[in-house]
């Protein structure tokens, strides 16, 4: 049960991201990748004593990628959002 809750909380993450990712201001998609970050060179410090570095900095890495690339994705699907506004308007104009 406990595999259960740490993928709906890593899902939860991901639509949090895509939703801030989504608003006016640029900046509040950075706000989760920062957060990853400063939570990552903690994590990484304290796991490089004990564990596989490699493996370690790979998850790292590929958690930022898919935080990125949510932020990406966001920020696409509200210039399409404005585009398709923005016809929806010309259209109006025309009639």
């Amino acid at each position: 049960m406990d595999e259960v809750y740490k993928w709906l909380i890593a899902f939860g993450i991901l639509g949090v991201q895509f939703f801030l990712s989504r608003r006016t201001n640029v900046y509040w998609g950075a706000i989760l990748p920062i957060l990853y970050l400063v939570f990552i060179f903690e994590w990484l410090s304290n796991r490089m004593d004990n564990g596989h570095p490699f493996h370690t900095i790979f998850v790292a890495f590929a958690g930022l990628i898919i935080l990125l690339g949510g932020w990406a994705q966001g920020r696409e699907s509200l210039k399409n959002k404005r585009k398709k506004e923005l016809e929806k308007m010309k259209l109006h104009d025309i009639n």
